[in-house]
Parts: C-alpha cells; structure tokens; sequence
C-alpha cells in the first residue's frame, strides 16, 4: 500500500528559523512522505530579512540555499489564486504575504507550518486550515 504523502506550506517565518537553526526548526524538512511548497512572494519575505539581517551578499546566497532544500517554490500567478489571496486578505487582519500562504495552503489541501501564532492563531481557530508549529 502507497504511503500517503502531505502537502506542507512553508511560511516564510518558518524557514527562516530553519535557517538559523533556531529552537524547533528541526521538525522543518525532515519527512520524505510530506511534501513541502512555498510562494515566491514569501521567498520575497525572507530574502529581506536576509538582506537586513545579514546584508547584501548573504541574502542573494540565500537563493543558492533555498534551491537545495526539498522545497517546490511556486513562481507563478494566475487569477483565481489571486481570486483567493484577496479572499483571505480581505477576511482576517493578517498580512499581504501571508494571505499567500493561506492561499497555497488551500489550493494544494496543505497544512501550514510556522511559528507566526500572533497571524495564524485566529484562524487555526476558526477551523478554516489546517496548522502544524515548530514552536
């Protein structure tokens, strides 16, 4: 019997402690049965936290690192995940960025794992998607 596989959201708080190595992030990544997507835009959002962090060089070797982790980045857009961002946006007080998230979260029936409790509490507990944190 094939295993099932699950899709996981990465968001950008997440592989961001990823790659500091901070506490819980080595749950981050681990599981070949799971599957792990990210959006550009949230790529976007740790790039620049790279960038303030850490400065020019560093932030455009984050690229580099990003390209070998087990993570299928999605680079498009298409109207109806538009469509969907907008929905979240416009439905619960979180970020732009983050209505990314849900929004792929959604569309590969995904469970979204982070470390953003302030942003995604309210809406792990409305039951609207499914949460999985690393601290």
């Amino acid at each position: 019997m094939a295993q099932k596989v699950t899709n996981y959201i990465v968001d950008a708080c997440a592989l961001i402690a990823y790659l500091r190595q901070e506490k819980g992030s080595e749950k981050l990544l681990k599981d070949r049965k799971i599957r792990f997507f990210m959006h550009s835009i949230n790529i976007g959002e740790v790039y620049y936290d790279s960038l303030r962090i850490s400065g020019e060089e560093k932030a455009r070797e984050l690229f580099d690192d990003i390209a070998k982790l087990p993570i299928n980045v999605i680079w498009t857009l298409d109207i109806p995940f538009i469509q969907l961002v907008g929905k979240y946006k416009t439905s619960y007080k979180i970020s732009y960025a983050d209505s990314f998230v849900l929004s792929l979260a959604e569309r590969e029936n995904g469970v979204v794992i982070s470390t953003d409790h302030h942003e995604f509490d309210p809406i792990e507990d409305a039951g609207v998607l499914r949460f999985s944190w690393l601290r």
